[in-house]
Formats: structure tokens, C-alpha cells, sequence
């Protein structure tokens, strides 16, 4: 009988025994025998493979864990960083670091040493190669999360001279890209441009370095402060990619990029009428290239905190439905006309780049709280001219404003800033006029003399609602249970049969808005809009006095009215009739042909999914009855909420329904909103909570 087996044997028990939820936490101290066995075997179970085990143990049972054994487990896990058992040990000891950071703070900067140690003896070769990726990612996780000084591994990553031994250098370019977009050392670049150009390197490894200078490029061009800037740097990036594509047929993520880089610069004057009448061709090309991209990586391995989940796939698919829009409006080619083409490029370079990281204790002092990082770019110009492209695509198309004679004012005013030198460095409120209205008064200098101080307020706050949730739309969330809830339900769609393009690009867009308005909404005080969001508080009672209750219509309209300053002008409706026999709520039709319906129902008594099911599923698949078999069911739950509601991942799931033995399955997005909420110090503690 070995020293460990006691560990070892409770360790098996456990997890013969854990359910889903237990295997995904990991074992407690008592899981593994409890304290005293622990300790007894603690340096030896440190050594071994079961060091992650370990960790996850020590880091939950850390508050419970007396002072003196908190001591001794310390140096025992301490030692096992020291000394692994194998590099993949190190990998899975860092990932466990990584979830906990009460831990990271009981050991102190004693973890970026030991990383920094491994890092170093695997590049100069006086330890196995294979340490290098796990030590370094261990280092970058931690600078990332605001655990340790990013001096050290930028001092590391910038020493690479590409004499170091392949396998040692292996993966390590994403990692310096990772690097190089939260901490923009030009010493990294140079390291990427020496892995890249270096003839000795195995062909992949310089592969990854070329990818990711071709990303840098892309960077630079998205932040540039001028027309000429940004065309010059995408046309550079553009190379890039290409050679890669050219020279790597596997490399999908460049050939995106190329695809989605050729149809923005179609718009340049410099391009001829060919160009730009392949546009819908680059379009249909990119949806293609982003389906096999998402369906490459799904079947393969993936470190999590590298994966940006839903969010990459949606700010593609969010590109491709912009540059289908504007192929139709190429009369008047110009860099105004595809802003929001740019606006998409770089959301895309956000949401791909975004990693996962824990920031910080959240109010249990055992977890910390995951979110996404995004890089940290100012991009003002581009964001500015993407304000002024739905500005004055609301101004021109949307009746609403036509019109309408301040509207008119307004967009005359908008063409004079467009004529005007470059004011977007200036913060200055253009005069009475817009004060109150932070995203309309971004669009104009403090030279801009605009007609009259006399707006119609109602105008005024209609057209900042429409720039305020374009900036929320083109801005990833960075909140770590949307973007999960995202992912959730695009595994769940991606077994349908019907998945694929074109049907899967719009469909993933619409969700990601449906996802959005949800949760803004579960958050969201009624007055958050006015009138607009009042169903969300208590409604006002009847003449007689007895309760009220809000119609299905004040949740239809709010619903509509997020969508439509989201997607293309004209591409939701209400109340569309003759569908399926019947009169939609709200439809999304992104093309002729191509129809997604939204049904709205209001419920009374407190739900339940089966019920929500039952009563109104049979309705909400009917609707897809001629076109693609998904849609969604938004129900307004306006129960008793006396005693508080569930919450947002709770409310939110996809179910299936099928006519027929031989029908593809109806896939419905359901997603239950509580409305006609009591404010919080009117709830009352109750029994059950539903």
C-alpha cells in the first residue's frame, strides 16, 4: 500500500459518485478524505497528477482550513508548482489557480515566480520543452485577471530569439498576439516578425506568427485617426491575411478576416464597378467561411479562457448582414456609406480576442467572478462615423422622422458635420440645444452651429434611445452569463438539420439582440424608458380598483422598438398578417424569402415551462410553418411577484416541436419576462419561490 492511496481511493469514490454539477466544482477537503488524511499525504498527492485535485480541494475548504494547516498545505501545493508531475499537470494547476483567487492571494506572488522559473528553463532547454505554453498562459492569465505585474512576461516573451527549440516555442504566438493586445509592447511585434521570417521554424508556428501580425495590422488600422489611415492599414492587414490563406488552405480565421477585409475596402473610391459588384459574392463567401470555422472549432479542442464563446460567431454573423444591406446602397460609394460595415470589423476584432479571465472575489469570498476581456481600443473616428451612419439612417428612412421638420433640421445640421474638419477629439455640448442627450451631442463639434435651441423633446429622446442602443449592439457585452446563455443555446440550434447559411447567420444575430433586450430588461427600472418600459413596475388599477394588469402590446412595442434601432431599417414589422394563417407579433425578414417570427404572449398565473409549453408552443411553431423552423416565444409572466422571480438563465431555454413523425423539429427560443414587478421593498418572503 502506497502513502497516497487513501487520497487517491476517496478520490475515486467521489467521483464515481459526484452528479455533473459536483465533477464541474471539484472535491472539498472531505471529498478527499478529510483534513487530517490530506495533510498526511499532502506532499506526496502534490507531487503527483492528482495536484489539480488538490488545489481545487485546498481553494474550497480555504476559510474552514485552520491556520496552521492552511500553512502546511500551502508549502505542499507550493512544492508540486515547483516540481510537476508533467506539463499537463502545470495546465490544469493553473486553471484551478485561475478559478479561485483567494487562493492566488494566500500564495501570493510565490505563483508568478514559479511560472516565470518553468517559463525560463524551458526556452534556455535546462527543463522540458513542453513547460513553456503552460507557464507562460499561467503568467499572462494572472496579468490579465490584475494578479501580477505584466513586467516579467513581457521582459520573457520579448527575450524570444526563435533559437529556442520549436517545440518550446509551440502556441506561444498566440500568446504574445493575447499579449500584445492588452499590453501593446513594440518589442512583441518584433518577436512575432522574427518567428514569422525565421527559416529553421517549423511551418505552422510561423503560420500562427503570421496570423497574428496580420491581426496586429488589423489593429492599427481599426484605431487609425483618419480615412486614409484606416484604408492603408486594412489594405496592409489584407496582405497578410491572403499570403496566409494562400499558403495555409487550414487556417479558415485568415481566410474570414481576408473575405470581410476585401468587402470593406470595396467601398473605397479606388475600387472599380467590378469590385463592387461582387459584393454580395464576398458576402455569401465570408457566411460560408464563418459556418466551416464554427463547425471546425466545435469538434475540436480549445483552451476555454482563449474562447470567446457565442460572441465571435454573432459579431460575424453580424458583418455579413450589414454587407448584404449595403450592396444595395453602393449609388453613392463613399466611407461614409459602409460605417457600419467598419463598426462590425471591429467588433469582430473585439469579440475574437476576448479572453476569459476571473476578476477579482465577488461576494462569496471563495469564487471569483468570470467575465470576458476584450482589448482596449479607443477607435474614436470609427465609432463616431458609425453614430452617423445610423443617425442618418434613421433621419432618411425611418418614418418616424421624415417627416418630421426638427428631423429635417437635424439632418441638415448632420450634413454640415459631415463637411466640417475632424471635431471628434472634442467632448464640448454643442449649446442648450441637446443637453440631456450625451450620444446625439457625441456627433457634433462645439463649432457646429445647429438652427435652433426649440427641439421636440419626444424627437430628441427617440433619436438618443436609437444611438444608445446601437452603441449597446455593437459593443460585446463582456458579461459573462449572457454570453454563456449565448453559446448554451447555439449548441443546442446547431443540431438542427436546418443550421446553415444563410439561416443560421441572421438567426444568430436576431438572438443575440433577443439575449440582449432580456437581460437589459430583467435589470431595468420601469421608468428606464418612459412610457416605453412601464410594464415592467406595477401597473395602475381599474376604475373600480381592482388590480390591473398591462397588455401583451406594451411588451410587443417595447420588444419592436429594440429591434428595429438594431437591425436593418424595414426588416421588423409588426402585425404582419397572412403568415401561417394568422397575424404575427413581430417578424424579422432580413431578405425576401427569409422570415423569423417573434410571438408575445402575456401571462397572469405563474409559470412553469411545461405550462409555458402547453399553452402557447403549438402557436409560435405554426408561424414557421413556411419558412425556417426557428423562432422565438417572449411571455410577459405578470404573476404574483410578491415573493421575487427566478432568474435570467433560469427563464431562458430552447424546446423542440414537431407536427409530424417527418418534420424538422421546430426549435423555439423561449425566454419568460417577468413584468408588472412590485419594486424591491415591497417583496415579502414566502414559502416557494416560482
Amino acid at each position: 500500500m502506497t502513502v497516497s492511496s487513501d487520497v487517491e481511493r476517496f478520490l475515486q469514490q467521489w467521483a464515481a459518485q459526484a452528479g455533473e454539477d459536483d465533477l464541474s466544482l471539484g472535491p472539498s477537503l472531505t471529498d478527499l478524505g478529510g483534513l487530517e488524511t490530506v495533510l498526511q499525504e499532502a506532499d506526496e498527492v502534490a507531487a503527483g497528477p492528482q495536484l489539480p485535485y488538490l488545489l481545487t480541494a485546498f481553494a474550497r475548504s480555504l476559510h474552514e482550513t485552520p491556520e496552521d494547516s492552511r500553512s502546511r498545505l500551502t508549502d505542499a501545493v507550493l512544492q508540486g508548482l515547483r516540481s510537476p508531475h508533467a506539463a499537463w499537470t502545470l495546465a490544469e494547476a493553473v486553471d484551478v489557480l485561475c478559478t479561485w483567487p483567494s487562493l492566488l492571494d494566500l500564495l501570493g506572488n510565490q505563483t508568478t515566480r514559479v511560472l516565470a522559473g518553468h517559463a525560463e528553463d524551458a526556452l534556455a532547454s535546462t527543463t522540458a520543452a513542453a513547460f513553456a505554453q503552460p507557464a507562460l498562459a499561467g503568467l499572462l492569465r494572472l496579468c490579465l485577471a490584475g494578479a501580477a505585474n505584466p513586467h516579467r512576461l513581457l521582459a520573457l516573451l520579448t527575450e524570444i530569439t526563435g533559437e529556442e527549440g520549436s517545440e518550446a516555442l509551440d502556441r506561444l504566438p498566440i500568446l504574445i498576439g493575447i499579449a500584445h493586445d492588452h499590453f501593446p509592447d513594440a518589442g512583441l511585434v518584433s518577436v512575432l516578425s522574427t518567428l514569422h521570417n525565421h527559416p529553421d521554424l517549423p511551418a505552422l508556428l510561423r503560420a500562427d506568427a503570421g496570423y497574428e501580425l496580420a491581426v496586429v495590422e488589423l489593429r492599427r488600422a481599426l484605431d487609425a485617426p483618419s480615412h486614409a489611415d484606416i484604408e492603408t492599414g486594412l489594405r496592409q492587414a489584407l496582405l497578410r491575411f491572403s499570403e496566409l490563406t494562400r499558403t495555409q488552405e487550414a487556417r479558415l480565421d485568415a481566410r474570414a478576416y481576408a473575405t470581410a477585409l476585401e468587402a470593406v475596402l470595396a467601398f473605397t473610391p479606388a475600387s472599380d464597378a467590378h469590385v463592387h459588384g461582387s459584393l454580395a459574392a464576398a458576402a455569401d463567401r465570408l457566411e460560408q467561411t464563418v459556418q466551416q470555422l464554427s463547425a471546425w472549432r466545435s469538434g475540436m479542442h480549445q483552451l476555454e479562457w482563449l474562447s470567446a464563446r457565442g460572441l465571435t460567431q454573432s459579431a460575424w454573423s453580424r458583418l455579413v448582414e450589414d454587407l448584404r444591406t449595403a450592396q444595395h446602397q453602393l449609388a453613392q460609394p463613399s466611407w461614409y456609406s459602409p460605417a457600419a460595415a467598419l463598426n462590425d470589423l471591429l467588433e469582430v476584432y473585439l469579440a475574437s480576442r476576448a479572453v476569459h479571465t476571473v476578476m477579482g472575489a465577488s461576494a462569496r469570498p471563495d469564487y471569483g467572478l468570470e467575465a470576458l476581456l476584450a482589448p482596449t481600443m479607443e477607435a474614436p473616428f470609427l465609432r463616431h462615423d458609425g453614430l452617423l451612419h445610423h443617425l442618418e439612417q434613421a433621419l432618411t428612412l425611418d418614418p418616424a422622422f421624415t417627416s418630421h421638420p426638427d428631423a429635417q433640421a437635424l439632418y441638415e445640421a448632420v450634413q454640415q458635420r459631415r463637411r466640417q474638419p475632424d471635431t471628434s477629439g472634442q467632448d464640448v455640448m454643442p449649446g442648450k440645444a441637446l443637453a440631456g442627450h450625451p450620444a446625439l451631442s457625441a456627433l457634433f463639434g462645439s463649432s457646429t452651429d445647429l438652427p435652433s435651441d426649440q427641439w421636440d423633446p419626444v424627437m430628441l429622446d427617440r433619436l438618443e434611445d436609437l444611438l444608445q442602443q446601437t452603441q449597446r449592439g455593437y459593443t460585446p457585452t463582456g458579461n459573462a452569463r449572457v454570453d454563456a446563455k449565448l453559446e448554451e443555446l447555439l449548441q443546442v440550434l446547431r443540431r438542427s438539420p436546418a443550421w446553415a447559411i444563410p439561416n443560421s447567420s441572421s438567426f444568430t444575430l436576431l438572438l443575440e439582440y433577443f439575449l440582449r433586450f432580456v437581460h437589459d430588461r430583467f435589470d431595468a427600472q420601469a421608468d428606464l424608458y418612459g412610457e416605453r418600459t412601464a410594464y415592467l413596475g406595477p401597473p395602475k388599477p381599474k376604475e373600480e380598483g381592482s388590480p390591473g394588469f398591462w397588455p401583451e402590446k406594451a411588451v410587443q412595442d417595447d420588444l419592436h422598438q429594440h429591434l428595429s434601432g438594431l437591425l436593418t431599417p424595414g426588416s421588423v414589422q409588426r402585425e404582419v398578417i397572412d403568415v401561417a394563417s394568422g397575424r404575427t407579433d413581430v417578424t424579422y425578414t432580413p431578405r425576401p424569402g427569409q422570415r423569423f417570427v417573434l410571438e408575445v404572449k402575456r401571462r397572469t398565473k405563474a409559470y412553469s415551462r411545461e405550462a409555458v409549453e402547453r399553452d402557447y408552443l403549438a402557436q409560435a411553431a405554426n408561424y414557421t410553418a413556411t419558412g425556417p423552423p426557428f423562432s422565438m416565444l417572449l411571455v410577459g409572466d405578470h404573476s404574483n411577484h410578491q415573493g421575487g422571480y427566478s432568474d435570467f438563465d433560469d427563464r431562458i431555454w430552447i424546446t423542440s416541436y414537431a407536427r409530424s413523425t417527418t418534420e424538422v423539429p421546430r426549435l423555439i427560443v423561449v425566454a419568460v419576462l417577468p413584468i408588472g414587478r412590485p419594486t424591491p421593498s415591497a417583496l415579502r418572503m414566502q414559502p416557494t419561490l416560482r
